[in-house]
């Protein structure tokens, strides 16, 4: 059974006209499925977690993992919507996911190769369905007021630059301006342009697995990704597996306005790694302490100002194209 989750207002409104696409599909071949819809991101939190929660299943009188179930959950929308889900999952070895693009950003379909037609990828899942195992990001933060948060991302976590676009760009009505003509990526790169004019870099400390810590005086951004490319398409971390259990970091120090403007205009061609103040690495533990507080994202989510942040490479997230 496919336990689709939709979010209405992805891309002003295009979730419900992609649905009115594929439910006659899985109508005529009698496919077995429930749609569900939430205004709410804590109604599809709790839902998804009701859905997945084995140890609720196993007061069922269920007795061995062999009367266990796999869930297929299947995302009709953007990366906000799947991170949502991907926090809500309590039982990670027997929920499948998939997705179909809706949104205006769609980085991690990007990354795993869904097809652009939503009918395509859904008939794709239907009769070819490939299943692989994923890695998937953890980030552990404390706020400024002393708070200890957690939370799960299935793209990228990062501080300084990526994280202060994010955080705009929740909170711009060009975006929305920009959706109802399906531009809403646009939006990432007229933030990220007036953020280089805008942003202060930060004193910094950090420390990959075991090496010596790194002190930067004057970050610009740091990120761990799991997949290549963040933000509308954008490939900070050009050589990321998702299968090879490692976050690849990607750190940049702070430059002329000149530079920068040049550098992240070669990072769509993938030639930022040549400038000196760019640096790529691999780990599977990268913590974070800033000078000052700065904005963390978690594939685009900007919940908090922090001061310091554990991020980490997980294994386990079963994902069906």
């Amino acid at each position: 059974m496919y336990h689709f989750i939709m979010n209405p207002t992805a891309s002003s409104g295009m979730g419900r006209e992609v649905w009115k696409t594929l439910s006659p599909i899985l109508k005529t071949r009698g496919e077995e499925y429930s749609i569900n819809y939430f205004q709410k991101e804590q109604d599809l939190m709790d839902y998804v977690r009701g859905l997945t929660d084995r140890d609720a299943k196993q007061s069922l009188d269920i007795q061995d993992d062999h009367d266990i179930q796999d869930v297929h959950i299947v995302v009709l929308g953007g990366d906000g919507t799947l991170n949502l889900v991907l926090n809500s999952i309590v039982d990670m070895e027997h929920t499948k996911l998939s997705c179909i693009r809706v949104g205006s950003g769609n980085d991690f379909a990007r990354n795993v190769g869904v097809d652009k037609n939503p009918e395509k990828a859904l008939l794709n899942l239907l009769d070819h369905p490939e299943e692989t195992e994923l890695d998937y990001g953890e980030t552990e933060y404390t706020t400024i007021k002393g708070d200890k948060k957690r939370r799960r991302f299935i793209i990228s976590s990062g501080i300084g630059y990526d994280a202060d676009i994010c955080e705009e760009v929740s909170r711009s009505r060009l975006k929305k301006i920009l959706n109802t003509f399906h531009l809403g990526k646009l939006v990432y790169v007229a933030i990220g342009v007036k953020q280089i004019f805008t942003r202060r870099n930060t004193k910094v400390k950090i420390y990959m697995d075991d090496r010596k810590p790194l002190g930067i005086r004057n970050l610009f951004f740091v990120v761990g990704m799991i997949h290549k490319m963040e933000g509308g398409g954008v490939p900070f971390c050009p050589h990321a597996d998702p299968k090879d259990g490692m976050l690849e970091v990607c750190i940049a120090k702070g430059a002329p306005i000149p530079k920068l403007l040049l550098e992240v205009g070669m990072v769509y061609l993938k030639k930022h790694l040549m400038f000196s103040n760019i640096s790529e690495f691999r780990c599977q533990t990268l913590r974070v302490v800033v000078d000052r507080p700065q904005w963390i994202h978690m594939d685009g989510e900007t919940p908090y100002r922090v001061k310091e942040a554990v991020i980490s490479c997980r294994q386990g997230l079963r994902f069906v194209k």
